[in-house]
């Protein structure tokens, strides 16, 4: 097909445009000079075109190295006064000691020629551009980290609760941690809890962070479940923490707690002992046993109605246990009172896993079924 005169002479403004291509150049506009190790700063970078170099990509992956991680923070990309401006926040935070050099590298991606020509004078075979990649090494940036053996660095505060402070035998009490504020929160290590006496059930912490300037900012929750037969105290809690505002160590400590747990219902403790030469008495206790008498029956006679009832067997949060310390756990984390007995009667090795689970249909029946 014989090429027209303006096609030709589109492609030779083309030529024109994009045989030499645009220039650009990398800068650091923002460094620290000094961090402390955990403390994160940012670092601005800047790859500035000489024109508006639309057929230009950069992308850049900040990756972590020996002594540092690096973390992308923000990204800016705009044109202004013709020229092509793009600006990347890098959050750096150094693991070491010592003086950290940090070296980047970004992929600039031009689009050829070739796949201009292709898609300018209409042919319709042409599916894809074709591009031109070049490696662009970043200003090296020198940062002196200074040590720190703090657990978390940032500006931190540190939280321990308790639901209850008295339970009864095989009552679980329920901790929870709270590590707020902002920092590198994202290398918190959670705690490890061992009472004398006492089982600990615990979840993995639980994280909602964004990351920002400044470095993780959010909250960090841990949870326990305590459960004993005797009173214990809860030891403190201890979090070193490098405050980044006033560059100082600070050590966040949570005060002793005390937990006291009584013993069952003892029959005795509940009724006055009768007396037995009052004859009144003997009568009203003779018909108190009437009573009891008539509610058994009623009771046995609603069991076996109950037990006969044409209903579909609802599925219990309780089923998936395969043993007996498993169904332990699950009911210990259940803040439930209703569970406390079958807990206590798994921990003794009264009941079989088979005997716990006919227990607690039993108890749901009870109550409606309701869990």
């Amino acid at each position: 097909m014989k090429q027209s005169l303006g096609k030709i002479g589109l492609l030779w403004l083309l030529v024109a445009s994009y045989a030499y291509g645009a220039q650009y150049t990398w800068s650091v506009l923002k460094a620290p000079k000094e961090l402390h190790v955990g403390e994160g700063a940012v670092v601005r970078y800047q790859c500035l075109f000489d024109t508006s170099a639309g057929d230009y990509t950069v992308v850049f992956k900040p990756s972590s190295s020996q002594g540092y991680k690096a973390s992308m923070v923000t990204q800016d990309d705009h044109v202004s006064n013709g020229k092509r401006i793009l600006q990347f926040d890098v959050l750096i935070t150094p693991t070491a000691a010592g003086v950290v050099t940090v070296n980047l590298d970004a992929m600039i991606r031009h689009t050829t020629f070739a796949s201009i020509e292709d898609a300018s004078i209409g042919r319709d075979n042409v599916r894809k551009y074709d591009f031109n990649d070049e490696k662009a090494i970043l200003p090296t940036v020198k940062i002196t980290a200074l040590a720190n053996t703090a657990d978390l660095s940032g500006e931190i505060t540190f939280a321990v609760q308790v639901d209850k402070l008295k339970v009864r035998a095989h009552e679980p009490v329920h901790l929870s941690l709270y590590i707020r504020g902002r920092g590198n929160l994202d290398q918190f290590v959670p705690y490890e809890l061992n009472i004398s006496g006492v089982k600990s059930f615990s979840e993995p912490a639980y994280k909602e962070l964004t990351l920002n300037e400044e470095g993780y900012e959010g909250e960090i929750r841990q949870e326990f479940a305590l459960v004993a037969d005797k009173s214990y105290v809860i030891a403190p809690f201890s979090l070193s923490v490098f405050d980044t505002k006033s560059h100082t160590n600070k050590l966040l400590r949570s005060q002793p707690i005390s937990i006291e747990v009584e013993k069952g219902y003892v029959a005795g403790n509940l009724l006055d002992a009768p007396d037995l030469s009052d004859k009144n008495g003997w009568k009203r206790y003779g018909i108190y046993a009437l009573f009891v008498v008539l509610g058994g029956m009623l009771t046995e006679a609603s069991r076996w109605l109950w037990a006969h009832r044409p209903v579909r067997k609802s599925k219990m949060f309780w089923d998936t246990a395969k043993t007996e310390k498993e169904l332990s756990v699950i009911l210990s984390l259940r803040p439930d009172t209703r569970y406390e007995e079958v807990v206590a009667q798994l921990d003794e090795g009264k009941f079989t896993l088979k005997e716990a689970k006919k227990r607690l249909n039993e108890i749901m029946s009870i109550n409606g079924g309701k869990r």
